[in-house]
């Protein structure tokens, strides 16, 4: 059942991608990142989690790997979660709390990126007070 979820999630967010003009592979089986997408010189390496929860556990086995193959790639990496009818939020692994062995984020995380901020429609807000120093 978690690999469906997981698998819609990715079919899902490929979509999302592809609608906004980037070309996008999926990684089947996952065994480094799940999706890698390009547009012009944005590289994205992404790793997607579902849930049904208000928080989200990521292993530092794939925290690692994101981080490894996003370096050798050349890409940005993204932690991309859908909370289960509450909407995607996309993370960058810097931004995650570590909760015991694994990286966390929830729901009241402050530190997240929507989609169109991910795909560069509209600057974080980050990126604009960043800007103003």
């Amino acid at each position: 059942m978690r690999y469906r979820r997981g698998a819609s999630a990715e079919r899902e967010l490929i979509k999302m991608l592809e609608g906004a003009g980037f070309a996008v592979v999926r990684s089947a089986g996952s065994k480094k990142v799940d999706i890698i997408a390009g547009k012009g010189r944005v590289h994205l390496c992404i790793e997607v989690k579902s849930t049904h929860e208000d928080r989200l556990y990521l292993s530092q086995e794939d925290y690692e790997k994101l981080l490894s193959f996003s370096r050798r790639f050349g890409g940005t990496p993204v932690i991309a979660v859908k909370f289960i009818n509450r909407g995607w939020r996309f993370f960058r692994p810097e931004d995650l709390e570590i909760g015991g062995k694994n990286y966390k984020v929830t729901l009241q995380s402050s530190k997240y990126m929507t989609f169109e901020e991910l795909v560069g429609k509209q600057a974080s807000l980050r990126e604009v007070i960043e800007g103003a120093e």
